[in-house]
């Protein structure tokens, strides 16, 4: 079976958040389990650079066809993604669409159904208009591809949060399947040294607490800002690691950039605790990545990620906005360091018994099964 994966941004464009990472992580899985695997997707690579590859190259034996985008700084400032070319449809059995509102996803849908081929859509949080131009998502919506959540043969959410947003948007609900996004569990088997992220940034000794992610209100980092003015959480020191968008990253904190491989896990080693207080987010691997180095998390409460905590009691959640709770769950973890470790323990647990790579794989390919059947 060939599977057509048709994203705006691929790896190495990490600095676009969490799709990439998904989406490269699904598509290296189901290499693995078997299945032939092309992406379509675009040159972006973050606000000034086009991303550094050929326009058709192998990763990790996933064939990847990379098409021009008109612009670069549409792309990053305004999710306007202009793809100059077509997509590569040829020999293809089921057509897999990540996120929505996107040129990339209406040429391979139209595509697709041109061609008799059935269509999957995973929105990986994309749906609702919230957060920022809400008129012109409607507009887009009116204009585009408004009706392709409805008409594709599934759409699968990552959590029981995104379920019900894929619901909402009117898709029947025997069209909707969820599976979570994995983790490859192998990476985390050889973690760098404690202390090499302190010792490469000169933070010394004081307790770190970290953001991984996209810097942004819609990712709760102004909450967490607040949660620390004033030396309210002693000597702690906040790092942020991760593009900044839609804030600005204030005076005290340090800024790490955008971390990736080795530096990205050395952060999650060194982190004393990790916070992610976001706020609509449909799942959110951070979190589940820093149990696996080894750090407690406390996690927004009305995200995907923190139904898995939550149901792991594998961290601490919080409402999102809330400064003083917030601050009270870095407190408590700060300070209760054997409690700490056994929430870390049964995140660890509970990662491997369900979110290992073949088994997020292997219930796609059922899904792609049902949708050809």
């Amino acid at each position: 079976m060939r599977v057509l994966h048709v994203t705006p941004c691929y790896p190495p464009t990490w600095a676009y958040g969490g799709i990439p990472r998904a989406v490269h992580g699904l598509a290296r899985a189901q290499v693995r389990a078997g299945l032939d695997v092309r992406v379509w997707t675009t040159d972006v690579y973050d606000a000034t650079r086009r991303a550094p590859v050929p326009a058709r190259h192998h990763l990790d034996g996933v064939e990847v066809v990379v098409s021009r985008v008109a612009s670069n700084r549409l792309a990053w400032s305004h999710q306007l993604y202009l793809p100059m070319g077509t997509p590569p449809l040829a020999d293809v059995d089921v057509v897999h669409l990540h996120a929505h509102r996107n040129l990339l996803n209406v040429q391979a849908f139209r595509g697709a159904r041109a061609a008799g081929l059935p269509v999957v859509l995973t929105p990986h949080g994309t749906l609702p208009r919230i957060e920022r131009k809400v008129g012109l998502k409607r507009l887009w919506d009116a204009l585009f591809d408004g009706h392709v959540p409805a008409s594709a043969d599934r759409v699968i959410a990552t959590s029981r949060a995104e379920v019900r947003q894929v619901l909402a948007a009117g898709v029947h609900g025997d069209r909707v399947a969820r599976i979570p996004n994995g983790l490859w569990l192998e990476e985390f088997d050889e973690l760098p040294p404690r202390g090499t992220f302190r010792a490469a940034h000169g933070l010394g000794d004081a307790p770190i607490v970290a953001y991984l992610g996209q810097i942004t209100p819609r990712k709760g980092v102004d909450t967490l800002v607040r949660a620390f003015a004033g030396a309210a959480m002693g000597d702690a020191r906040l790092v942020l690691a991760g593009p900044a968008r839609g804030m600005d990253v204030p005076g005290g904190v340090f800024h790490a950039g955008t971390l990736e491989g080795p530096d990205r896990l050395a952060l999650l080693v060194d982190a004393d605790v990790l916070a992610y207080p976001s706020t609509h987010e449909v799942f959110g691997l951070v979190p589940l990545e820093g149990l696996m180095c080894g750090a407690p998390v406390v996690v927004g409460g009305d995200c995907g990620c923190g139904e898995l905590i939550g149901e792991a009691g594998a961290g601490l959640l919080v409402a999102g906005g809330d400064v003083e709770a917030l601050r009270g769950a870095l407190r408590t973890l700060l300070s209760d360091r054997d409690a700490a470790r056994g929430m870390v323990e049964r995140g660890r647990r509970y990662i491997a018994r369900h979110l290992g790579y073949a088994e997020v794989a292997a219930a796609h390919q059922r899904v792609y099964d049902a949708v050809r059947a």
